[in-house]
């Protein structure tokens, strides 16, 4: 009963931690150097924004769904869709057993800078409460640091906690 009960119990935060949603970056993968994001995931659908190419290796959105051929993507303060075929994917989180960091309240914000003068232009992108940030990042005094190439994302320490690996 011991056994079963441990499998289960094995089972049901396997299944929760599939349901969480992971911080993905996202990038336009097409020839043009952008994808259009639209209002409704349709070809027909009014433009946004658009979604560019990698800049010093990190991409422009933030993955939120998906839904068929179409990702539903953040750029700045705009929310849409755009096509899947062109569009590439960037994370922090590998899923191999690592410590990693999760939002602690909605609206968690990931900054592009060293976030000090509260500026909010700085701010990146922001993820709800239970959000997997990443597993594979870089810590100083204040910041979890997501590096990429050429810039770093940061996460103030008190806006995460830290899961341990089971």
């Amino acid at each position: 009963m011991k056994r079963l009960f441990v499998f289960f119990a094995a089972l049901m935060m396997g299944a929760t931690m599939w349901a969480q949603q992971v911080f993905t970056v996202v990038y336009a993968t097409s020839d043009d150097g952008f994808v259009n994001v639209r209002q409704r995931p349709s070809t027909k659908a009014p433009v946004l924004t658009k979604l560019y190419m990698f800049s010093h290796g990190l991409g422009s959105g933030v993955l939120r769904g998906q839904s068929g051929n179409w990702s539903k993507v953040s750029v700045g303060n705009i929310t849409g869709w755009a096509y899947s075929k062109y569009v590439g994917t960037q994370d922090w989180y590998q899923g191999q057993g690592h410590d990693k960091l999760v939002a602690l309240r909605d609206n968690t914000p990931i900054y592009r800078e060293d976030f000090k003068d509260g500026s909010t232009d700085l701010l990146f992108s922001t993820v709800s409460k239970g959000t997997i940030i990443a597993d594979q990042y870089d810590e100083n005094e204040e910041y979890y640091i997501l590096t990429t190439a050429h810039d770093n994302l940061y996460i103030k320490k008190t806006d995460v906690r830290v899961v341990s690996a089971f």
